[in-house]
């Protein structure tokens, strides 16, 4: 590929799996992969699929998601720059257990598995830093296991918003999404969500306009978060 660039590792490195991997060992394996753009709506990847490949995402966001036997979309998770998906299915040598959509259009780094084996083989720091990475992830998605299977509706709308100020950085951010998929992500109703916005809205916690979000009381959302428990 023509890259690697400055910008291009930077953006690299913000995803978990790679924020404890060295710079030198970043741009190795960056000199053996290749971006790739997916217009909105463009699946990436099928469920059942051979998973011989990982993405970075770059730009843009992703949807992964399950059908229900009544063809009911269930979203698992929506990823935004600095989000790797598909690495566990693909270190576990099998297939995709969902499907991959571009929700917009996005530009992700395809990083195949053969061509990592060989960074790997070449460069055993890259992979140790990749574990530590891969470490904090599966925190993670515990983390979100519990939250849907304990926490009410209100907790998991209240979670999600701290998350992603958290991950933004900013107190002010636009949701992650639309409405409809952010409360499929949390197992609810696009009504559900909306109502318990209004609610922390009412109650001074946060102020809502069109897509975008000010947490203007964090203390108070994290008391609704663990009240929901």
């Amino acid at each position: 590929m023509s890259e690697p660039d400055s910008e291009l590792a930077a953006a690299v490195r913000a995803a978990p799996i790679f924020s404890a991997v060295e710079q030198a060992s970043v741009d190795a394996l960056l000199a053996r992969c290749a971006t790739r753009k997916f217009r909105t709506g463009e699946m990436i990847f099928t469920a059942g699929a051979t998973a011989d490949r990982f993405f970075v995402v770059l730009a843009g966001r992703v949807k992964v998601f399950q059908l229900s036997p009544r063809g009911d979309e269930q979203i698992l998770h929506l990823f935004a720059p600095g989000d790797a998906m598909g690495e566990a299915a693909m270190f576990a040598g099998g297939t995709f257990p969902a499907h991959a959509q571009a929700v917009e259009d996005c530009r992700l780094l395809v990083i195949w598995r053969d061509c990592l084996l060989r960074a790997i083989r070449d460069d055993a720091n890259l992979a140790v830093g990749m574990m530590a990475g891969l470490s904090a992830k599966l925190r993670e998605f515990a983390a979100l296991i519990e939250m849907l299977s304990l926490k009410d509706v209100p907790a998991r709308v209240a979670a999600a918003l701290l998350d992603q100020a958290r991950r933004t950085g900013a107190s002010c951010f636009r949701l992650n999404g639309t409405k409809r998929s952010l409360a499929a992500q949390l197992g609810t109703t696009p009504e559900t969500l909306s109502r318990s916005l209004a609610k922390f809205r009412a109650a001074g916690m946060i102020r809502v306009k069109g897509a975008q979000v000010t947490i203007l009381d964090a203390d108070a959302l994290g008391r609704a978060v663990h009240s929901g428990e």
